[in-house]
């Protein structure tokens, strides 16, 4: 018993994967299984069975294989299927050239994810550790490098792109050809800088400012920064009291009131300060006259 019939495929699933979800679903019901049973035989959960048999994304390869042994059926017959869906996945309306067709670095690129889809399309990490270590123990194919290089944004180097090949286990023949591909393509690409190695020099350097055009520079920016505060209100002209030393006049009054005396008690403070200042004169005379008498008298 097939199991409850299936649905069509959606009208806006990619021609490629149409086809790929139609060989799928006849694997499907020529082995009679439902989905249960095939989701227990394949060691896929019926869930996921479900979702690729209703052409919603592309399985991943051994997925397919998986699905396709349950079935009973050859693997050679979903695996080119699945080949041209996933490259529509990837890279849509792009052409895979031989070796002796790519005329191009951006190609070269293109070539190099069809390298991967053929593959079975692995994880970049799985990659990463297939390509292993070099004799210095460092790692040929980072997985955050190749990613780069993958969307346009760095060059592949010809010992990244020998490791992705190895990674891939890419036949010699085969990896000799793309060698020599990458070789055309960057053959005017400056040598890349070893690890460790310092830049080169620089020889059109402008020349070292003097302490007066140092100087120079160093006033024409302050001047600028005025301006710049000027026109936004945070610096403003100083006036005529500013600049005279004068600008307390324009201070605010004080807040606290001066106390406020009668006749009377002004009189008596005046009259204690005079009395004050008399005792004081009198102890100054009599000082200076000790002080006379003092060197007169004969030692």
């Amino acid at each position: 018993m097939a199991g409850r019939p299936l649905s069509p495929i959606p009208a806006s699933t990619p021609p490629k994967l149409r086809a790929f979800v139609q060989r799928l679903r006849d694997a499907k019901e020529g082995s009679g299984k439902t989905f249960a049973a095939l989701a227990k035989d394949s060691g896929v959960s019926e869930r996921a069975v479900g979702r690729y048999l209703g052409g919603e994304a592309v399985p991943r390869l051994e997925t397919v294989r998986a699905i396709t042994r349950a079935c009973g059926r050859k693997e050679d017959d979903l695996v080119r299927a699945w080949y041209a869906a996933k490259a529509e996945e990837v890279l849509p309306g792009a052409l895979n050239v031989g070796p002796e067709r790519v005329a191009s670095r951006a190609q070269l690129v293109e070539s190099m994810i069809f390298m991967r889809i053929e593959g079975g399309y692995p994880p970049l990490h799985q990659l990463e550790k297939k390509a292993g270590r070099d004799e210095n123990g460092e790692t040929r194919l980072p997985h955050s490098t190749l990613h780069q290089v993958l969307h346009g944004q760095i060059p592949p180097t010809e010992r990244l792109f020998t490791a992705f090949m190895d990674a891939l286990s890419m036949p010699a023949a085969s990896r000799r050809h793309w060698l020599d591909a990458h070789r055309r393509l960057f053959a005017d690409a400056p040598a890349r800088r070893a690890w460790g190695q310092p830049p080169p020099v620089v020889r059109d350097e402008p020349p070292a400012l003097t302490s007066y055009e140092a100087a120079d520079r160093a006033l024409l920016r302050l001047e600028q920064d005025e301006d710049i505060k000027r026109k936004t209100g945070q610096l403003k002209e100083p006036d005529d009291y500013e600049i005279l030393g004068l600008g307390y006049l324009n201070a605010p009054a004080p807040d606290f009131l001066w106390p406020e005396y009668d006749d009377e008690e002004v009189a008596a403070r005046e009259a204690e300060a005079a009395a004050r200042l008399s005792v004081q004169q009198r102890v100054d005379l009599r000082e200076k006259l000790r002080a006379m008498i003092d060197r007169s008298e004969p030692g």
